[in-house]
């Protein structure tokens, strides 16, 4: 039978089974057969190529333009028949359909009916027989070969290079299945990447290794293996087959692949000629899925320059440093792919890591999640337990257990609450804020966030949660969005109900300045070590060989793989940089450690510029404060001058009111009637006269060589009170004073400078104290002979300083009240007058706990 007689057919579709249906229903037909696999293939293939007919997908689409493969075959050769495969027959309304457009049903015997009617022939009686081994039989192999080779020239997708190749295998030997093995990147193993026939259970589990296995002796050893008529061969665990032909994919001399073919079921075996045929097929593939992969490469490095172009362009759009540090984060996130990255400051002085920013897109393998445990988290407990939201804040009074967890995680305020399916209490969100919300959310918000919460749990339910991370990120992102929360955290109830399995965590949190979660590097030399020496830390949770410190910053991430990179700044290591992945126990490649360090190098340089722009600005904003504090000093200190003046000129007349009025007092009887007057005017005129004469000591300076002389403490703040306690109980402040009976012993010191201690921390408790119901100033004074010292102890019930505040009252200019309000001065002062005397003050406070100073002055040490 000539060339002539046997009728083309060109199968379209990218579905191997649909393939396999067709050459089944006309292997009795004596068709040849071409096949393309994609929308551009089967078009290509028309064009150029004579066909009788045409057999496609009715579901095939152009991936780019959506345009039917069915109809676009059709209007290329509209003299051709088409016949159009789909489910039923159904492949859409027939009257759009073109004329020259038949259909079929997925089956053997609607295909055969199909081409019967198009081709105008019938199958029994009138087909042409396929003699095996014929010279239709070797034309058909290698008119195969070639329209393979021509087609793969035109592929680079590399799974459809493969998909194709192992395709052609299994129709050249008419094995039942076919397979590609290629190796793993650490190459001890080689894994399924294209089969037909196989199994889906089998296929998913294939990997076999690359010593003591047929596949991997062929691998290593660069030659065919062809087993047959031999009994049932074991190529996998419980994988059983009858014949079995393995050759090598080889490329420029080296074996990157194998490709196989094997009977399970029927007893065909494999010859030599089908051995041919595959090494030929193999040497086809070898040099497409080199090309596939070089494609590959080429545009993932596009990928990657367009990527760092764009997270270059993000990281340097801004030179504010609390934008910058979380556009870094999120473009390292993007970059690497990874779930979460960190920046930290370098203390090397005192061996510390400090946060300055993270970014959180963390979706946890189900059961891998970190476990919360409720039992150290009491507020949180309560709250699922009573179906409630709540919140803790570090100025609140908390639990030690939730106060430290504030401290470990970085904020300041946490609201947790509950997620609810029905009246069953299923987890809950928990949303963190680094400063506190000036409103936490209302009660429709909240009722917003658990649907929302509800949403995510549904999606981590599904089988495909891979595909639908994205969407989870935008549903979480939406709840930051509506709570004002940096970061959200959604965790579920582990079956006794004492714990919860966090499962994602989404957003962002900038820290610069303390409080900042801290990590101590001292007990871990190994990450000391890697800081130093600028090398990169690169471990997996499951690693057999990890050490401590890796294994502890594994922990503090709660990731299953980590990268850290030291952050270098002019040749100097000024912090580390972590990328987690939380989901996978993945080994970052050399690949992947290039593009962290060029991330890394950016970052850097971008995050010098906003650091130096945000030491200019605070600096400048510091100068402003400083100059209008001296500004305010020198105000004071003219109006203390004036005070002295007033004090001065008072006096006159305040004396002659005294003396006069004593002296009428003499020439008055007790028992006349001005008598009483004339004592109330002196008593009065005394009163006046104290009250100048404490105005002069207090604003009066003294010379340096003004000496000490002993001082009686109580006097001093009696003093200070009788001028300024009826301005303090004016506003509702209670003012309290606690002396010894006894007379204390007196301090060496300069008259006034003990006035102005007093002063400093009765008027600072003060004005701590305004607008608060039941405001109270406690003052006492002790004599502890042990020690000898006079202990004064002035404290208040006012809100109390934060802790991060504590050893920054003391400094010179620090305060908390606006410009032109306070100096920042008075406290500074206040340590320095004490300790020349020899003494000492100290702080103690916390917040919502009031604030207490102690003073301790020697009482038999003088002025140094």
């Amino acid at each position: 039978m000539s060339d002539a007689d046997v009728r083309r057919i060109l199968i379209v579709t990218g579905d191997y089974a649909i393939v396999e249906q067709v050459r089944q229903a006309v292997e009795a037909g004596g068709f040849a057969l071409q096949t393309a696999y994609s929308h551009a293939d089967g078009l290509y293939s028309l064009e150029n190529g004579e066909f009788d007919a045409v057999i496609a997908d009715a579901g095939m689409l152009d991936r780019r333009s959506g345009e039917r493969t069915l109809l676009a075959l059709a209007r290329l050769r509209q003299s051709l028949p088409v016949i159009g495969l789909g489910d039923n027959g159904e492949v859409g309304d027939p009257a759009a359909l073109p004329a020259n457009v038949m259909t079929a049903a997925l089956d053997q015997e609607a295909i055969q009916q199909a081409l019967a009617a198009a081709l105008h022939i019938s199958f029994g009686a009138g087909a042409l027989p396929v003699n095996g081994g014929s010279p239709t039989e070797s034309s058909d192999e290698i008119q195969t070969l070639f329209t393979l080779s021509k087609s793969l020239t035109e592929v680079l997708d590399l799974n459809e290079v493969l998909n194709r190749v192992v395709e052609a295998a299994r129709r050249l030997t008419h094995a039942e299945e076919g397979m590609i093995l290629l190796p793993d990147h650490e190459g001890g193993q080689l894994y399924l990447r294209a089969k037909v026939g196989i199994d889906v259970e089998v296929a998913r589990n294939f990997r076999v290794k690359t010593e003591d296995t047929l596949a991997g002796h062929v691998f290593r050893e660069g030659r065919p293996v062809l087993i047959g008529a031999q009994g049932p061969q074991k190529v996998k665990t419980e994988y059983l087959v009858n014949a079995l032909l393995y050759v090598p994919i080889l490329y420029k001399g080296s074996c990157i692949g194998v490709l196989g073919v094997n009977n399970k079921n029927t007893e065909a075996v494999f010859s030599p000629r089908h051995q041919e045929m595959l090494l030929n097929l193999a040497a086809f593939a070898a040099i497409a899925i080199e090309n596939a992969r070089a494609h590959e490469e080429a545009l993932e490095r596009t990928r990657e320059l367009q990527m760092l172009v764009e997270a270059s362009q993000s990281i340097n759009a801004s030179i504010s440093l609390d934008r910058t540090l979380p556009n870094v984060c999120e473009q390292l996130v993007r970059v690497l792919k990874v779930s979460r990255s960190e920046i930290y400051e370098w203390d090397a002085e005192r061996g510390y890591l400090r946060a300055q920013a993270r970014c959180f897109r963390a979706v946890w393998q189900a059961g891998q999640g970190p476990v919360i445990n409720l039992a150290a988290r009491p507020i949180l407990r309560a709250a699922l337990n009573e179906n409630k939201p709540a919140a803790i804040s570090c100025g609140e009074s908390a639990p030690p257990e939730e106060r430290d967890y504030l401290d470990q995680v970085g904020a300041e305020t946490i609201q947790m609450i509950p997620i609810l399916g029905g009246s069953q209490t299923l987890g809950v969100v928990q949303t963190f804020y680094i400063q506190p919300p000036p409103t936490l959310p209302d009660g429709e918000t909240l009722q917003r966030v658990q649907h929302l919460a509800l949403e995510v749990l549904v999606t981590l339910s599904n089988q495909t949660i891979s595909a639908r991370i994205p969407g989870i990120f935008r549903v979480i992102e939406d709840i930051n969005r509506l709570t004002g929360a940096d970061w959200c955290e959604l965790a579920l109830l582990t079956p006794d109900k004492q714990g919860l399995v966090l499962h994602v965590a989404v957003g962002r949190a900038v820290w610069l300045k303390a409080p900042q979660p801290c990590i101590d590097l001292n007990p871990y030399p190994d990450v000391l070590e890697a800081l130093t020496s600028q090398m990169p830390i690169n471990k997996q949770a499951d690693s057999k060989l990890i050490s401590s410190g890796a294994h502890a910053l594994l922990e503090g991430t709660q990731g299953r793989s980590i990268l850290g990179l030291p952050l270098v700044q002019r040749g100097q290591v000024q912090g580390l940089v972590l990328f987690v992945d939380v989901r996978r126990g993945r080994a970052f490649n050399q690949r992947d450690v290039d593009m962290a360090r060029t991330m890394v190098a950016q970052a850097a340089t971008a995050l010098e510029n906003a650091r130096l722009v945000h030491d200019l600005e605070r600096s400048l904003k510091e100068l402003r404060e400083t100059q209008d504090r001296l500004v305010q000093t020198a105000r004071l200190s003219a109006m203390g001058e004036l005070a002295a003046a007033v004090a001065h000129q008072i006096n006159n007349p305040l004396t002659t009111i005294m003396v006069d009025s004593e002296m009428l007092l003499l020439d008055e009887p007790p028992n006349s009637r001005n008598y009483q007057s004339l004592q109330a005017i002196s008593r009065a005129g005394k009163r006046a006269a104290g009250v100048a004469r404490r105005l002069l000591a207090i604003a009066r300076p003294n010379t340096p060589d003004t000496p000490p002389q002993p001082i009686d403490v109580v006097d001093t703040i009696e003093g200070i009170l009788s001028l300024v306690k009826s301005h303090i109980e004016r506003d509702r402040i209670r003012v309290v004073t606690e002396f010894a009976e006894t007379r204390l012993p007196p301090v060496w010191a300069v008259p006034g400078q003990l006035d102005d201690i007093w002063l400093n921390l009765v008027m600072n408790a003060h004005d701590a104290l305004l607008g608060r119901d039941g405001a109270r100033i406690t003052m006492r004074a002790a004599y502890l002979p042990a020690q000898q010292i006079i202990e004064v102890i002035v404290s208040d019930n006012g809100p109390g300083i934060p802790r991060a505040l504590l050893d920054e009252v003391f400094r010179p200019f620090f305060t908390t009240k606006p410009v032109g309000e306070g100096t920042g001065l008075g406290l500074h002062i206040c340590r320095q007058t004490v300790e020349r005397l020899g003494g000492s003050i100290t702080v103690s406070s916390a917040p919502g706990d009031g604030t207490t100073f102690y003073v301790r002055l020697p009482v038999k040490k003088g002025a140094e």
